[in-house]
């Protein structure tokens, strides 16, 4: 490797200053002088090394020199074939031989003794010429000493151009797009035939001019590995794919605070739950979390079985912003140690571009109660990491370890048989949940923040404070899907249901019929509505003029009802006619629930508004003496025989939850 040394007339450059050595004193000092200034400054010479030292300062090197520096070899030495260093080798024998007794004389009579000398030491190596010698003494002087500068390149000969003409080069990529746009498992003997069969239809254009050869299939080969890794993966996977696969990873955002940024996703679970009637599969239900990022603490959550929706975001938000209550019902002995200490308003809420996310309730929200939302670019689900990596866990190390368990693939299943299995209901999964997340993924180490997320939120509480809203009462208000509605006499009318109080005839008389009010009404209750007048700074709490039908009915059902009347033509809707179509909701659901289909069952779920928030569901239908046994043998032919679920739930359950379901079962009671 070449270097430099500090001699006169040694130009280095310092800090971004060219200086040129001009004396050297006796005591080791240097006086140097400022090329752009001449400015003269005597240095201590180990002044000068500390700076070289720090990386401050370092050689300049003339043109000559850069072209040098350019085209001596600067990788590897074991990248290079072994005939190739071996070259290398030998002529740096040779140039160090005639350079021992100081600066050769290029002559025949005075380096062939000497020539013939070095070869003797190297067995098998014949006596280079003068001129090859001289040629390499140049090149190694040129270079200052760099050994690197005798490297051969003859292995590189031969043109490194492509032969082939623009134009074949064009169809060769049409080929290519076209090949696997058809299939993403391409060959290049497919794209090859595509690629002739291009040639050809070109040529017939031509008329017999600039004919075009079609190259051989080993040429297309060829032509194809010298073309960009990020090109052929945008051709086969899309720009998307390969903007994702050469991205450079960088750090990602660190907050400073708790509360600072909140990420929140859906996922759906890896596991099969059943119902709590009928002991049949329901299927997988949906969860949708927020996880605090500077602790990595999940703040809150929603599970349903219901599709990621506005509801879901909206009952993750209140769950997450109010303080938690732990369930305990369900299980009674699985006892949770810890609290769950996650709770108040946070600033910025990252996530990704669902529809559920977008829209005036979301929107709304966030704007009440001061959230700023960050939406992450279409795509790039590595803008919120943390929550992506959360969700992947919680399947891994605890969806995946319970009975019923669908596994992340269909092919690691094996001959496992998740509906067979499944033995957990909504409730009993709701707590093994908040166990794990307070009593296990809590207290775990996180190899990111070097100590456990309690511990890391604990640290944050210290120094931040959580807020929470004035009142609960205001969170109720502004937590919820809202609607704009003008208020008639009648009152207003949501999703098909009608509201009315006297509350509403102050804001009637004082601006008049038909004014525009804010509406924000609870999806899972639609009993009663809060309205807004204009300007009017609180809201009033207005119920359903039919609370007996509206009170407890969830959106989902009243979308049911509602379709149901339509189907059936019923212009007007009266009292009668909804508590009818509430009751053939009630039988549609029983229906459901005991089908032999999973996807009805878990529709069946979905509509009894079975969810974290409510794990018995809301309007549950009472079901006659027919329709269980009738579920009951549609359980036994569907999932298995009643004494083989009580054999699987038991079996399939970690040793802290068998001796309650046995416990519990022995009393004949479900």
């Amino acid at each position: 490797m070449a270097g430099f040394a500090f001699r006169k007339n040694t130009i280095f450059d310092w800090s971004g200053v060219r200086f040129r050595v001009r004396e050297i004193s006796p005591k080791a000092d240097m006086l140097i002088e400022a090329c752009g200034t001449g400015e003269m400054q005597l240095v201590p010479t180990s002044k000068l090394l500390e700076e070289y030292t720090a990386g401050r300062l370092a050689a300049c090197l003339d043109d000559a020199e850069l072209r040098e520096a350019k085209a001596t070899f600067g990788r590897p030495l074991e990248e290079l074939p072994e005939c190739v260093r071996r070259e290398a080798l030998n002529r740096l024998h040779f140039v160090r031989a005639i350079s021992a007794e100081g600066v050769p004389v290029f002559t025949e009579r005075y380096l062939r003794p000497i020539l013939e000398a070095a070869a003797k030491e190297l067995p098998g190596v014949e006596v280079p010429s003068i001129s090859s010698v001289h040629r390499w003494y140049r090149r190694f002087a040129d270079a200052r000493g760099d050994a690197r500068a005798l490297i051969p390149r003859f292995h590189l000969r031969g043109p490194r151009k492509v032969q082939q003409s623009e134009r074949l080069l064009e169809l060769l990529g049409d080929a290519t797009a076209e090949a696997f746009q058809a299939s993403p498992r391409a060959t290049v003997t497919n794209i090859h035939s595509r690629f002739v069969a291009k040639i050809n239809a070109a040529n017939r254009l031509t008329l017999g001019a600039d004919v075009l050869a079609a190259p051989s299939e080993r040429t297309t080969y060829r032509l194809l590995k010298r073309a960009d890794a990020y090109e052929m993966v945008t051709i086969r996977d899309g720009k998307a794919a390969a903007d994702r696969c050469f991205r450079i990873v960088k750090a990602g955002i660190r907050p400073t605070r708790i509360l600072e940024r909140v990420e929140i996703d859906h996922t759906p679970l890896d596991l099969f739950l059943i119902d709590e009637r009928t002991w049949l599969p329901l299927g997988r239900p949906t969860l949708t979390m927020l996880l605090e990022r500077f602790s990595r603490m999940p703040m809150g959550y929603y599970s349903s079985f219901g599709d990621p929706s506005a509801a879901a975001v909206v009952g993750a938000i209140r769950h997450a912003v109010l303080p938690k209550t732990l369930s305990s019902a369900a299980l009674p002995q699985l006892q949770i140690e810890h609290d769950w200490p996650v709770y108040g308003l946070f600033e910025t809420l990252v996530c990704d571009n669902g529809l559920e996310f977008h829209g005036f309730d979301i929107e709304g929200i966030a704007f009440d109660l001061g959230i700023t939302l960050q939406y992450c670019p279409k795509r790039e689900p590595r803008f919120k990491g943390s929550i992506e990596r959360f969700l992947k866990t919680f399947n891994y190390t605890f969806a995946h370890q319970l009975p019923g368990t669908s596994m992340a693939r269909l092919h690691e299943r094996g001959d496992y048989d998740p509906l067979k299995h499944a033995v957990l209901t909504f409730a009993e999964f709701k707590q093994l949940l908040e166990k794990w997340i307070v009593d296990v993924y809590a207290e775990t180490l996180h190899r990111g923040l070097g100590t456990t997320p309690r511990r890391r939120w604990e640290e944050g509480m210290a120094v931040h404070t959580p807020h929470l809203p004035t009142d609960l009462r205001v969170l109720q208000r502004r937590i919820g899907q809202s609607a704009e509605r003008k208020l008639r006499r009648t009152g207003v009318e949501v999703n098909g249901i009608f509201y009315n109080s006297d509350a509403l005839g102050a804001i009637l008389r004082r601006y008049g019929e038909g004014v525009d009010v804010r509406i924000v009404f609870d999806p899972e209750d639609l009993g009663a509505v809060q309205v807004w007048g204009p300007g009017e700074p609180d809201p009033v709490t207005v119920a359903a003029v039919d609370l007996a039908y509206a009170g407890g009915l969830t959106l989902r059902q009243n979308k049911l009802i509602r379709e149901t009347l339509q189907e059936a033509g019923q212009a007007a809707v009266d009292g009668p006619g909804l508590q009818r179509a509430r009751d053939e909701m009630a039988k549609t659901v029983s229906e459901l629930m005991v089908s032999r289909k999973l996807r009805a069952r878990r529709r069946g779920a979905a509509l009894r508004g079975v969810s974290s928030s409510k794990p018995e569901g809301t309007a549950a239908p009472a079901v006659a003496k027919k329709p269980v046994m009738a579920a009951r043998k549609t359980a036994q032919k569907v999932a298995t025989k009643k004494p083989d679920v009580a054999v699987s739930r038991d079996e399939g359950l970690p040793p802290l939850l068998s001796s309650f379901h046995l416990g519990r079962r022995d009393g004949g009671k479900r």
